[in-house]
């Protein structure tokens, strides 16, 4: 045989098998947005599923390995511009938004807690797993949004109702996670707990200041601001793994101040366009490659009494201050189940904790997978006729 051919049967090329799942992606959400029924996220999900070990098992360790990259970048991205969402002088205009995200974040989170304490899980997991549930994919809500060209009072509110439960799920995930190494006394639970939140926080606020002052000396010219904040995230995410810091919480801040103390208008708004696209569909593809319906099949009535606890709390939540935002009976229902995407923020919290306990981590596996499985068919389809059917969407881009 030719020294020079391939040598058969093909190996496996994890560079190869990237590249096809990214394309495979593009063309499971084309498929999906064609439907007139599913959002485009839903196809990227699917495919996922289907080259992943759920399904085909066609991705290797090595390629979710090399992925991991790629994952933290999206995910900082996304914090990052949720971060950027999240407008106080608008919060100051609407008075009942805040009040509205502590009702639907606090009651998500009793809930929830409640539904697995009953199902006899430990007291920290169930902590753990309750919030998680508060956050709402930020990943979903934006990129339907954007699909749909969507704008008006239910977009803006669940953008800003997305960003205050985000904030409110990390900021209680920084300080419960040092709570889960057994070999950590008290002391140093506390110590650490508090290391990881204040340092998160004031790292942020530190790159937010080196951010303004890179701006000031470049200038306002988009190719540039672009640079500078793609720059400021993957340092952002570095730094954070150096620190033993929660990059999420120091990114989430980073966008908060770009938006809020930015007073010179140093730096422009910039649409990360075709670069979050790329990093959106490899999100939701690895997001799918990790889903498993085992966690469906091994605790169901947890599994679905977790979604329903979390859906009613959600709706509750927003009802409770409907009146308060001059919100309308339609708004708040759409609002409610706007809110309702858990993918890949969840995802990216359930391996962190893998990363500092995987013993306890793998307690809560079963139910958080099994509930994000459904809620990645269920929820960018809830956020997709909310805005359409209080007719925030552009007609031509449903």
């Amino acid at each position: 045989m030719m020294y020079f051919l391939p040598h058969f049967p093909l190996h496996h090329n994890p560079i190869a098998l990237f590249g096809l799942t990214l394309l495979l992606g593009l063309i499971g959400g084309e498929l999906a947005r064609r439907s007139r029924v599913l959002p485009s996220i839903s196809g990227y999900i699917a495919v996922g599923f289907l080259v992943g070990p759920g399904a085909f098992d066609m991705v290797t360790p090595s390629l979710l390995t090399n992925a991991r990259i790629f994952v933290d970048v999206s995910l900082g991205l996304i914090l990052f511009d949720l971060g950027r969402h999240l407008d106080f002088v608008w919060m100051r205009h609407d008075r009942g938004l805040f009040l509205t995200s502590l009702a639907e974040s606090g009651l998500t989170f009793i809930f929830i807690f409640a539904v697995l304490w009953i199902f006899q899980l430990p007291l920290l997991p169930a902590a753990l797993a309750a919030t998680i549930a508060v956050a709402t994919a930020p990943a979903v809500v934006m990129m339907v949004a954007h699909d749909l060209s969507s704008e008006g009072p239910v977009t803006r509110r669940t953008l800003i109702l997305t960003s205050l439960n985000n904030f409110f799920a990390i900021t209680l995930f920084t300080l419960l996670l040092p709570a889960t190494r057994a070999d950590a006394s008290h002391l140093e639970m506390i110590l650490h707990a508090a290391y990881r939140l204040l340092g998160s926080v004031l790292v942020g606020m530190l790159i937010f200041l080196m951010t303004k002052m890179i701006a000031s000396l470049i200038g306002k010219r988009k190719e540039n601001q672009f640079v500078l904040f793609v720059g400021a995230v993957v340092f952002a995410i570095g730094l954070a793994s150096i620190l033993n810091l929660s990059s999420m919480l120091m990114l989430f801040t980073l966008g908060v101040a770009a938006r809020n103390f930015d007073k010179k208008r140093t730096l422009t708004e910039v649409d990360f366009g075709w670069l979050a696209r790329l990093f959106f569909i490899l999100l939701f593809v690895i997001t799918g490659i990790h889903l498993q319906l085992k966690g469906l099949w091994f605790a169901t009535w947890a599994v679905f009494a977790f979604l329903f606890a979390r859906t009613f709390a959600k709706i509750a939540g927003v009802w409770l201050f409907a009146s308060t935002s001059r919100l309308t009976r339609q708004q708040a229902w759409a609002i409610g189940f706007a809110l309702m995407p858990m993918a890949g923020l969840a995802i990216g919290m359930s391996n962190i904790l893998l990363d500092f306990n995987p013993n306890l981590g793998n307690q809560l596996m079963a139910i958080i997978t099994g509930a994000v499985a459904l809620l990645n068919i269920i929820g960018p389809i809830a956020t997709q006729l909310a805005f359409i059917k209080t007719d925030e969407a552009i007609p031509n881009k449903v």
